[in-house]
Formats: structure tokens, C-alpha cells, sequence
């Protein structure tokens, strides 16, 4: 299975390409040859922003803004959620009680949107599968033998 943030930007990467050239097509009427053209652009272009995200820990951020670092050491990664606390000069979870040292975490990034609550809208068209049904469908005043 594709990874849905890859999947959500490969569908919009493709539906805008055509959007642009004047044409309105939806994911599905896409052949799976351009999907998986866009797939491999959206992983790319995911990937890219991933890695642009990280800063290093010799900018800081907000001390109320909460931010994923990372620390890469000896090949092991190790990941928390934090804080930055100027008066303390180190990493803090003060929900966790942790404090983390500055020289452990090499990296920083904010942390993502937290998911849309909202209802989606009702997609423009819908697809109805064709149904096969091998007897007649009785009209008004007709048995159902």
C-alpha cells in the first residue's frame, strides 16, 4: 500500500497538471502509468521537504513552540518531542518531566499539522458500478414470478 501523504500529493500533483492545461480530470480517469509517473514525483518532492524541514540546533525555535529533534549518534537515531527552554538552556517535555541535553539533539523540525477534523466535501462526480441483473424488472401492474 502507498503511503497516503504520497498518494494525497501524487493525486494532487496530477489532477493540477491537467487542471492546467485546461483539461478537468479526476484521479480515477488517470491511467496507472501517469499515477505512478506522479508517485514517483511526489515521493521525490515529499522527500525533499522532509529533509529541508530540519534545522540546526544552532537556531532555536519559540520557546513555546513544541518541535520534533533528532540526535544520529553511533548509527542509532533517536527522536523526541519538545521545547526549547531559554532559561534552562537545554531540550524540555515538561508534560514528560524530561529534560534532554543541548550536545545529545543535533536537529530540530516543526511538527506537523494535526489532521483536517473537517468533513471533506462530496467529490463533483461519482462512480456507480454497473449492475447485471438477468430478470426483467417488473412495471406497474406485473407479477414478480
Amino acid at each position: 500500500m502507498t503511503d497516503p501523504r504520497i498518494e494525497a500529493a501524487a493525486r494532487a500533483i496530477c489532477e493540477y497538471a491537467h487542471e492546467r492545461e485546461g483539461e478537468s480530470v479526476q484521479w480515477h480517469e488517470i491511467t496507472e502509468a501517469l499515477r505512478g509517473v506522479a508517485r514517483r514525483y511526489a515521493l521525490r518532492a515529499l522527500e525533499a521537504a522532509d529533509a529541508a524541514a530540519w534545522r540546526n540546533v544552532s537556531t532555536k525555535p519559540q520557546a513555546t513552540k513544541w518541535v520534533q529533534i533528532v540526535s544520529q549518534q553511533g548509527g542509532e537515531v533517536n527522536y523526541a518531542v519538545a521545547q526549547w527552554d531559554y532559561a534552562m538552556h537545554c531540550w524540555r517535555n515538561p508534560e514528560l518531566e524530561l529534560m534532554y541535553s543541548p550536545a545529545y539533539f543535533t536537529y530540530w523540525r516543526p511538527l506537523s499539522a494535526p489532521p483536517n477534523t473537517e468533513a471533506s466535501p462530496a467529490p463533483k462526480t461519482i462512480t456507480i458500478p454497473e449492475v447485471r441483473n438477468d430478470r426483467p424488472i417488473p412495471g406497474k401492474g406485473e407479477s414478480h414470478s
